[in-house]
């Protein structure tokens, strides 16, 4: 099978390779899926640069945890049945050196999600990271009816979702975005914006103002340590933040007594470590969502397996707004 790999961390050019590369067969309750669009996250980027926050010992990795295909095959235990079954696919290179950066990937059953019909497939494979880390924050700052939720990077992979989670749960939501055609995205998927920077203070003063209250409840945050300064702003007292990054600063200093003066709670969270009870209540909210068309989805900028460094380096620069994809058809 084509397939793209490296085989030491490096920069994307430097080390990513595209060839032949023998499929495995599914063992007992794995299947094999032909990969029809393999979805690139931020944390695929940061393990082939050997800065991920998870070990990858193996001599030759095929990057992405995430995907969308057909079941090919499955493995003693699995019900036949499936082959032929449309799915979606997350986690997939978490704790094995082979992702869906090529045509084929063989993964545990679980891993291969029923994807309603008429889901495009690219669709499918901007789930995973994102869907599931939006989701888990959702559910960590409890949004629900009577709760007003800061949403920063409202069209971000994860942002763009955990904005209408939240609205599907009943809360109220404000969302960050850092130009016109971002906030006329998120508006086109029923989100309310208002400019990030020094300006979002503010204007979401005046956003609170106008539903009688004098502080957001809730965070959901891409970038704890930068946006601390206004997330402490802007909180109601007893408010919580689920943070899933911070990437300009990994190690800030915390204002502990105006932490403790408002009574925030924090939450950090990260996906490949999210429990499974929930992650499994997670996809079963995310597969009535699908099938009931209540989600908007992120543009999708698409790139040819042979241009994977390219969708690499959009991805590290932040190229795009929305979802970058590899076919590798």
């Amino acid at each position: 099978m084509r397939a793209a790999f490296y085989e030491t961390p490096g920069a994307a050019r430097d080390v990513l390779r595209v060839g032949d590369v023998p499929p495995d067969a599914p063992g007992p309750g794995m299947v094999q899926v032909r990969v029809a669009v393999s979805g690139v996250n931020p944390s695929d980027v940061k393990t082939r640069r050997g800065a991920g926050a998870r070990a990858n010992p193996w001599p030759r990795t095929i990057p992405h945890q995430d995907g969308a295909g057909v079941i090919e095959q499955v493995g003693a235990g699995v019900d036949a049945s499936r082959i032929g079954q449309r799915v979606w696919l997350y986690e997939c290179q978490l704790g094995r050196p082979n992702g869906t950066a090529a045509e084929m990937v063989t993964v545990p059953e679980r891993l291969a999600v029923p994807l309603p019909d008429g889901v495009p497939m690219e669709v499918g494979a901007s789930l995973g990271v994102p869907a599931l880390t939006a989701w888990y924050c959702n559910e960590q700052i409890d949004a629900q009816p009577g709760r007003c939720v800061l949403v920063h990077g409202a069209v971000g992979a994860v942002g763009f979702y955990a904005a209408q989670m939240a609205r599907l749960r009943g809360a109220e939501v404000l969302a960050s975005v850092s130009n016109a055609e971002q906030a006329r995205t998120a508006l086109a998927a029923g989100i309310e914006t208002a400019p990030r920077g020094a300006d979002l203070p503010g204007a979401a003063r005046q956003w609170l103002a106008r539903r009688q209250r004098e502080g957001f409840d809730a965070f959901i945050d891409l970038d704890f340590a930068g946006n601390l300064p206004c997330n402490l702003a802007l909180a109601e007292n007893g408010a919580q933040v689920a943070a899933y990054a911070s990437d300009t600063d990994l190690n800030p200093a915390l204002p502990v007594r105006e932490l403790m003066r408002r009574n925030l709670r924090l939450s950090f969270l990260l996906v490949y470590t999210m429990p499974p009870v929930l992650k499994q209540r997670a996809i079963a909210q995310l597969t009535q969502w699908l099938a009931d068309d209540s989600l908007h989805h992120a543009q999708v900028h698409a790139y040819a397996l042979e241009d994977i460094a390219d969708a690499h380096e959009a991805v590290e620069t932040r190229r795009h707004v929305g979802k970058v994809l590899v076919s590798p058809a």
